[in-house]
């Protein structure tokens, strides 16, 4: 659903639509429009541009450890029976 409304928008829509759905070729320019756009952003809005992808990169990172290392919290498989006491 979420893709679908990103594919209505009108000129990030036909950007998106053409990299989905095209050769390699369109990919990358597809990348390479992304951070030309983020390279303006910065030229524009200054420090606020670079600095709030970074902030947003960290929870991201920060939630990653998280559950990458809450291993275990959650006990999956032949060890739950071994964390639960039962015997065989």
């Amino acid at each position: 659903m979420l893709l679908a409304f990103i594919l209505f928008v009108p000129v990030f829509g036909l950007s998106v639509r053409s990299a989905l759905m095209g050769d390699a070729t369109e990919k990358v320019f597809f990348v390479v429009n992304l951070i030309m756009a983020w390279l303006l952003a910065i030229f524009h809005f200054g420090y606020p541009a670079i600095i709030l992808p970074a902030l947003c990169a960290t929870v991201g990172y920060l939630a990653f450890l998280v559950v990458l290392t809450s291993g275990g919290l959650f006990t999956f498989g032949p060890a739950a029976g071994i964390a639960a006491g039962e015997d065989e």
